[in-house]
């Protein structure tokens, strides 16, 4: 049986090997035949390599993708992301067990050339995620690009975090989205990391949320949209923080239905106005 007899989901689906061919890997001249005979022929060769040799791994495909990391500021985290700033550094909230400042909360850079790759990570979580679009490209001339590593990082630290600061202050940037969704939008993945800072018993359903509050379903999803409860996507399922609840009951109880908060300034737009209606520039101009 010759290669050219069965196409590569035939050796998926029939468990073929190398020995089921009259083909011998190692002899140049006939393989080269077969790549002559066969357009698909180079798939196959290589699927039966891969399978005698049980990789899993492409080892072609190995590279070093550099990781940065940089912590936010104060001004980031308490006053544009609105974190809650905590003397005894304790979360308030034991549900979900995290930083209320976002204190521990780091930003990893992916350096790919001339594209820059940025996340979210908080490593007793275990777990990163993009931040914003993920992948950003700003502008790099050829010299940067062939720099060696001590000078090109030094430019990441001085050009590129100043690019990536004036994207953070862009109105259409949510810094407070990103930072609260973190931990507010977990995966559901089986992370030691985060079963360990998860304390089910403390969240309730949209349901049981509901009837404490005494209100629908519905509202209880809108409430957690406008951020009036501490809610949490898991997976498929919302769960809503207890602590938050009961600290809404005992509001009401006590003082009525809240009011609507009256809209905090945009910190972006205010930043830009006292700066001339311009991003800091970058090194480069940018």
């Amino acid at each position: 049986m010759k290669l050219s007899d069965k196409s590569l989901q035939d050796i998926i689906d029939e468990y073929l090997w190398w020995s089921d061919f009259e083909e011998n890997p190692a002899n140049t001249e006939q393989i080269r035949e077969a790549v002559k005979q066969d357009v698909n022929a180079i798939d196959k060769i290589n699927f039966l390599n891969q399978q005698e040799e049980g990789n899993l791994l492409d080892r072609s495909s190995f590279r070093k993708l550099d990781f940065y990391e940089v912590e936010f500021t104060e001004l980031a985290r308490l006053a544009i992301a609105e974190g809650q700033y905590s003397i005894d550094d304790e979360p308030q909230a034991r549900e979900i067990d995290y930083m209320r400042d976002y204190s521990d909360l780091r930003l990893l850079i992916q350096d790919m050339g001339d594209i820059f790759a940025l996340y979210l990570k908080d490593y007793a979580f275990g777990y990163i995620k993009p931040l914003g679009m993920c992948v950003y490209e700003y502008p790099l001339s050829p010299e940067l690009l062939e720099l060696d590593e001590s000078k090109r990082t030094d430019f990441i630290k001085e050009s590129i975090l100043l690019c990536i600061e004036n994207d953070l202050w862009e109105e259409s940037f949510d810094l407070k989205g990103e930072l609260y969704n973190y931990y507010h939008d977990i995966p559901d993945i089986d992370s030691p990391f985060i079963q360990k800072r998860m304390n089910l018993g403390g969240l309730l359903s949209v349901k049981e949320a509901a009837e404490r509050l005494g209100v629908t379903q519905t509202r209880v999803k809108k409430m957690v949209q406008d951020r009036q409860l501490d809610g949490y996507k898991y997976g498929n399922k919302l769960l809503i923080s207890e602590s938050s609840v009961m600290n809404r009951v005992e509001y009401i109880e006590k003082y009525g239905k809240p009011t609507r908060k009256k809209e905090k300034p945009n910190r972006a737009a205010k930043y830009r106005q006292n700066s001339g209606e311009g991003n800091r520039e970058s090194p480069n101009g940018d």
